[in-house]
């Protein structure tokens, strides 16, 4: 016995095509649209009245004083500058500055520390006084040794190390 198959009307499917013959159901579709639109303006809604409820709560707390503003009366100084650490007025200008400070540092001779008897000195005649007198070197015995040396065990004049057998 052959059956023959029949085309399903709720399956969208025919015996000789194996894909779907009819279009997507519109309903749902637009249902899931209109769903997603009225969770879209709910949600809106939600935050403008928020932001307005915040802006006035933040209203009312900049209206009033501070009571450390009340007890002592403010110089037209203090008014006028905001509280430390103040933004730069002019980067560019500070920056000059601060330029104009290190290269006097590095160009002329001062002292850093009078009682020490630590002066500095410019970088060009420090240059040209270690290319003339050279570097300074360490004398051997007060140098330490280097790593990975032994350190040398000194013995007394006449007397030497018996081998170990």
């Amino acid at each position: 016995m052959a059956h023959k198959q029949e085309h399903d009307a709720d399956e969208g499917r025919s015996a000789s095509k194996a894909y779907e013959t009819r279009d997507v159901k519109l309903r749902p579709l637009l249902v899931f649209a209109a769903g997603l639109t009225v969770v879209g303006v709910v949600v809106y809604l939600v935050i403008f009245v928020l932001l307005r409820l915040f802006g006035a709560q933040a209203a009312r707390e900049d209206a009033r004083l501070a009571p450390s503003s009340l007890s002592r009366p403010e110089s037209p100084a203090e008014s006028r500058l905001p509280p430390e650490p103040r933004i730069q007025a002019n980067p560019a200008a500070d920056m000059r500055l601060l330029r104009d400070q290190e290269h006097a540092i590095l160009t002329t001779y001062g002292w850093v520390d009078r009682q020490a008897g630590i002066v500095r000195m410019p970088i060009d005649a420090a240059m040209a006084q270690v290319v003339s007198e050279g570097l300074p070197v360490r004398q051997p015995e007060s140098a330490p040794p280097a790593a990975g040396t032994p350190a040398r065990v000194k013995t007394p004049r006449g007397e030497t190390k018996k081998a170990v057998r």
